[in-house]
């Protein structure tokens, strides 16, 4: 008799399962082959396998119920759906030094997708249905707390739960995915929508540019009183140099997850305006427009500049001064900021989604 594992008991008492072993038919090889993954990608990371498949089904949307009558009654949708990737799973598209056993590879639990406003339905609707299609590794299911989340956002964001991977003993491993449309509105938000244009070029992903940026844009303020917790987790690299916040709070910045993520992506890239090189043109247009931006983004810049102590405990060699001259040539490039803030200038308010 085959087993079933239970994935969640909704509070009405809907209860969503799925057998075991997982399945999957799909030709992964193929599939990457004709997305024009890197080879370097580690696909057998279940959150990356996940992600291929999720992007290909997302081309092929509009001859999907063609394909997969069984689990398409109808059309997805009548144009490809250019979903984009940002946050961990970004990185390592782009990013050899973060896959597998890379110096600065890391764990992510599932993948972090962006999509026209037009599309989010659309793309909402088939992550619901992807176990049907291709197996039940790529199984995603709404929740009623879900769908509340989802109808009070308008469109903006979607919420599902997705099978991150599964434990040494088969049994799967549940978690949420937000999928986000147009905009990526964290500390500070992020105006993405002419990257979709660029979605084969960019590797599926927001782009260079975008990825450091929203990296970038992390920050919070910390009381001066607690400190020394920060020294006994080894944290206090994250507190930013701003003499100007008010006296009895410290301001932090990028966490240690994202201070990597930045790493190898100046570790694999250069300065400059070519493929797969990372622009300050392209950064300079979003942050001359909003200063608040511009001084987040600087400062965490320049706190991993100016700690290249902090950046050797990954890199080896040369690699950390590679790092930091590249990251003081975009400085050079980028916009100074006169104004000072002695109180928050970021969103304090925003819901903010967890980004692997």
């Amino acid at each position: 008799m085959s087993k079933k594992a239970t994935l969640y008991e909704d509070v009405d008492g809907t209860t969503f399962e799925v057998g075991l072993p997982l399945t999957s038919n799909v030709d992964l090889e193929g599939i990457t082959k004709e997305l024009g993954v890197p080879t370097y990608v580690d696909m057998g990371y279940f959150p990356m396998k996940c992600a291929a498949v999720s992007i290909w089904a997302a081309l092929n949307a509009s001859q999907l119920h063609e394909r997969y009558p069984e689990a398409f009654e109808k059309r997805v949708s009548k144009k490809p759906i250019p979903v984009l990737l940002f946050g961990g799973g970004a990185v390592k598209m782009h990013c050899e030094h973060a896959n597998g056993t890379g110096v600065l590879s890391r764990a992510i639990k599932d993948t972090d997708f962006i999509v026209p406003k037009k599309h989010g339905l659309d793309f909402y609707r088939l992550l619901l249905s992807m176990d049907k299609a291709f197996g039940t590794r790529y199984k995603s299911f709404s929740t009623k707390s879900d769908r509340l989340f989802n109808a009070l956002r308008h469109g903006d964001r979607y919420r599902v739960r997705t099978i991150e991977g599964s434990t040494d003993e088969g049994v799967p491993v549940v978690g949420v995915m937000d999928v986000l449309c147009d905009h990526i509105n964290l500390r500070h938000n992020i105006e993405i929508k002419d990257a979709f244009k660029k979605h084969r070029e960019n590797l599926y992903t927001i782009g260079l540019e975008y990825l450091i940026l929203t990296k970038v844009q992390f920050i919070t303020d910390f009381p001066k009183e607690k400190v020394e917790r920060l020294k006994d987790y080894e944290q206090e690299f994250r507190i930013l140099s701003y003499p100007y916040y008010k006296g009895d709070s410290v301001v932090l910045g990028m966490e240690e997850k994202d201070v990597k993520d930045v790493c190898a992506i100046f570790l694999g890239h250069s300065i400059g305006e070519g493929k797969e090189e990372i622009d300050p043109k392209k950064m300079m247009r979003v942050l001359r427009k909003d200063q608040k931006f511009a001084l987040t983004a600087t400062l965490n810049l320049e706190n991993l500049a100016e700690k290249p102590d902090v950046l050797k405990r990954w890199l080896r060699g040369t690699d950390a001064s590679t790092v930091t001259d590249r990251i003081k040539t975009l400085l050079q490039r980028l916009p100074a900021v006169d104004k000072k803030w002695d109180r928050p200038w970021w969103n304090t308010a925003v819901e903010t989604p967890i980004i692997e």
